[in-house]
């Protein structure tokens, strides 16, 4: 069971790590995410009504959740399936927004552990205290993730309409409140409601969260590394919920994570308010050099309305010298006097190109 949940894990990271590098490199990747967040939570819903009609065996349920997983290959062949071309290379940058991305990396991890922490704990919420059946508590998950499901939609609505700063902080704010809600409830009504509005809300600022940070970097090294905190946190969340439910009791356990969370959210709040300066990839394309001793291609004629035209030859005989009434003139005053050739072109083309007189004694005006 571990090796299969550590491979399965492998795959996971990767397919995410992915994802998250081509969501950053999108115009909009808030859009993306939303998309993205939609599918995840139609497919939740839908094998949350379905494997608890499968029977109490396990083989038949992990059988439809890998038939589920295997369904996305076939998308898989729509991606790009070479990297860029060798010819272009990323002008080198640094890690741009260090202080804002760490900061967002190492709050992100507590704010995934948190919400992680009640989800691995909730069908035992439901069912021990809450007092409800597991087919009961199935439907309340299948309803919940259809609420996410709007929640993903209003999301992608507003887009960035309302910022970042709001969705982030105000969601945080109410999931923590929705976790005290739900880690405290005795009935299916309590139960339901917080389960229903938490799931509501954490796509919606999970969306935020993954655009923000791929909007700090568009090559997506910040988009992974905080999908990578969130993995972690996802990780530790059953084994952290477990622990605080089996020392504290359920309602404690949802006091202390919801208190972390209000707390976690401020760091994120600050980040997402902060202004951010646009960062810009610039590609140098570089040319293929020809190498020594290589023949050099022919260029290609061009297509024009005049390549069938025969250039002929003209020669031209010097000019005869023409006779004229001031042929006889001395052009003085102009800089010609020591060319002579110049000098009497000059003044044989006065009857063709200019109206001349003679203005004094030795002198020509124009």
């Amino acid at each position: 069971m571990v090796a299969g949940a550590i491979v399965g894990g492998f795959g996971s990271g990767t397919a995410t790590t992915v994802a998250a590098t081509g969501i950053a490199g999108r115009r909009d990747p808030h859009r993306v995410t939303t998309l993205g967040l939609l599918g995840v939570s139609a497919l939740a819903g839908a094998l949350y009504l379905t494997i608890p009609r499968l029977g109490p065996a396990h083989g038949v349920p992990l059988a439809a959740i890998a038939c589920a997983s295997l369904l996305s290959l076939p998308l898989t062949g729509r991606l790009p399936a070479h990297a860029p071309a060798a010819h272009t290379r990323r002008a080198a940058s640094p890690l741009p927004h260090r202080r804002s991305g760490l900061l967002l990396a190492a709050a992100m991890l507590f704010w995934s552990l948190a919400q992680n922490a009640l989800w691995g704990v909730s069908g035992r919420i439901g069912l021990t205290q809450a007092g409800l059946t597991e087919v009961t508590v199935g439907a309340v998950f299948a309803v919940a993730l259809g609420a996410g499901l709007l929640g993903v939609v209003g999301a992608g609505t507003l887009g960035p309409r309302l910022g970042t700063g709001l969705p982030i902080g105000l969601g945080t704010a109410l999931i923590a409140g929705c976790i005290a809600l739900s880690s405290a409830a005795t009935d299916l009504t309590s139960f339901a409601t917080g389960e229903i509005a938490w799931n509501t809300l954490y796509p919606v600022v999970l969306s935020y969260v993954i655009g923000l940070a791929a909007s700090m970097d568009p090559r997506g090294r910040w988009a992974v590394l905080v999908g990578s905190a969130s993995s972690l946190g996802t990780a530790c969340g059953p084994l952290t919920g477990s622990l605080l439910s089996a020392r504290a009791g359920y309602p404690a356990m949802g006091t202390v994570l919801a208190a972390g969370l209000l707390l976690v959210g401020v760091p994120m709040t600050l980040v997402a308010l902060r202004p951010r300066r646009g960062t810009q990839i610039v590609e140098i394309p570089v040319p293929e050099m020809p190498v020594a001793n290589d023949p050099v291609a022919p260029i290609p004629a061009a297509d024009s309305p005049f390549t069938d035209i025969t250039v002929v030859e003209i020669s031209v005989a010097p000019a005869p010298a023409l006779d004229g009434p001031f042929a006889k003139v001395p052009v003085t005053g102009l800089g010609l006097e020591a060319v002579p050739a110049q000098r009497d072109a000059y003044a044989t083309a006065g009857p063709r190109h200019a109206a001349a007189t003679a203005s004094a004694p030795g002198t020509v005006s124009v």
